[in-house]
């Protein structure tokens, strides 16, 4: 019985050892949480919290060039606007809200009062321009948000989303949104 019980926890470990790890934080779509001149408070009486600016970083793990792609979203799903970078192998990009404010990739028309909201953000390999469709072969990305308020900030991870029928549908709705608002 003891030999058995040896043998079991070999095959256990053996098997443990042989599956796959999943990055939480990695994915060709992952979400995050912008912030531009944003107040906000949840309780009386107190002080609102002020987030002056969010700082994004996108990091490419792998050893492929890619598109990348990030859309801005008010809290109600309204499309605020968009920006597309090439991720160079092992490469980042780096950009604030101020920045995509001042260089009208986020629309102050689309979301004239909006200081708030969703950032979703895909990488592909390659784009059928006929279908607005992308292929994501290998693709996969990490990020960094960095919410900047008065002398102090927060950081933390961007979530990775995972894949299936249902978020690739909603990645190439994100590029055909970046394709109507940016161009091809």
């Amino acid at each position: 019985m003891k030999k058995v019980m040896i043998l079991a926890s070999f095959l256990m470990a053996a098997m443990v050892s042989a599956t796959p790890s999943m990055a939480q934080d990695s994915s060709p779509y992952i979400v995050g949480h912008w912030k531009f001149a944003d107040s906000f408070q949840d309780f009386n009486p107190g002080t609102p919290l002020v987030t002056d600016n969010t700082d994004f970083s996108f990091l490419n793990p792998t050893d492929l060039t890619l598109t990348l792609e990030y859309a801005f979203f008010a809290p109600d799903g309204t499309f605020c606007g968009c920006d597309r970078d090439t991720l160079k192998p092992n490469g980042r990009t780096r950009y604030t809200m101020l920045g995509e404010k001042q260089g009208g990739q986020f629309s102050t028309t689309l979301c004239p009062t909006q200081t708030e909201g969703e950032l979703k953000s895909i990488v592909f390999t390659s784009a059928d321009k006929h279908k607005n469709t992308i292929d994501i072969g290998d693709a996969q990305q990490g990020g960094v948000q960095i919410h900047i308020f008065g002398g102090n900030r927060s950081e933390s991870n961007m979530q990775g989303v995972t894949i299936n029928p249902t978020t690739s549908r909603e990645m190439n709705e994100i590029h055909a949104k970046c394709v109507g608002f940016i161009g091809s």
